[in-house]
């Protein structure tokens, strides 16, 4: 009984720490869709610093009417990439944030198995010490009253 549940619980154990790589894995990933989301922002905030400050500079030739609305066009435009940037990078780490409580829950998880199969272990193996100490115990009572016999 003893072997068979310690393997039973092992299995249940080997489960839940695949289980937990996996999250460990996903906590990666979403890592790294934030580096790269950060990464977007930052290339965007310059564009659109570059563009404003071209915007904003003194110049030396006419500018159409038509010009200057096209360049605050682009720069309209690369601030809803900036929001749309900001907002998706808040959810992704709202994500981080679930993923690593899910991480933290799983590595737990498997802290209470690990654990609980050390605990069946060494009760299976104390179980397996018993039988072998009762059937050396039986050997040798045998042999005593074999022995008894002969002397008598």
């Amino acid at each position: 009984m003893g072997r068979r549940e310690v393997r039973r619980f092992k299995k249940v154990l080997h489960i839940r720490t695949v289980e937990r790589e996996i999250t460990q894995g996903e906590l990666a990933v979403r890592l790294q869709e934030e580096s790269e989301i950060l990464g977007r922002i930052s290339d965007i905030e310059n564009r659109r610093d570059s563009a404003l400050a071209d915007f904003c500079a003194g110049r030396d030739e006419a500018v159409s009417p038509q010009q200057f609305w096209l360049e605050r066009q682009n720069i309209d435009v690369m601030e809803r990439d900036l929001s749309d940037g900001r907002q998706e990078l808040d959810l992704c780490r709202g994500r981080i944030e679930d993923t690593k409580a899910e991480l933290l829950a799983r590595h737990q998880n498997v802290q209470l198995m690990e654990k609980y199969v050390g605990r069946l272990k060494e009760r299976a193996d104390m179980e397996m010490i018993s039988e072998e100490q009762k059937a050396l115990d039986d050997v040798t009572s045998m042999r005593y009253l074999k022995n008894m016999r002969r002397e008598a």
